[in-house]
């Protein structure tokens, strides 16, 4: 065996950490792919075509293949709004959402 984690798809490796902490390392880790990615498009814009990135730190390896940039975009996008989310957990952060009937109307307008 040669030691190295192979994953089907990017939510295994995220749900595959035990706390808080190393998901969010996981989801960073993701990230950091996808922006060297963008980058390496954005230098070669003729190089459009490349649909996949990998994450591959010596211990695990990822290969994703997206449509087109959009699609990528949107990814990153959501993964952003998982770590945002990882962050406001650990803080005891949340949010609650209650009717409109429960305010008073403080506007003289």
């Amino acid at each position: 065996m040669d030691g190295i984690t192979y994953y089907g798809n990017v939510g295994d490796f995220i749900t595959s950490a035990t706390d808080r902490a190393a998901r969010i390392a996981n989801i960073r880790a993701v990230m950091a792919a996808l922006r060297n990615q963008r980058l390496l498009i954005a230098q070669n814009p003729q190089q459009v075509g490349v649909q996949e990135y990998s994450l591959d730190d010596g211990q695990t390896k990822i290969r994703t293949v997206f449509r087109d940039l959009a699609s990528l975009d949107v990814y990153m996008r959501a993964l952003e709004r998982d770590l945002q989310y990882e962050y406001n957990q650990g803080r005891g952060r949340m949010t609650r959402l209650m009717p409109e009937a429960n305010f008073k109307n403080t506007c003289n307008g």
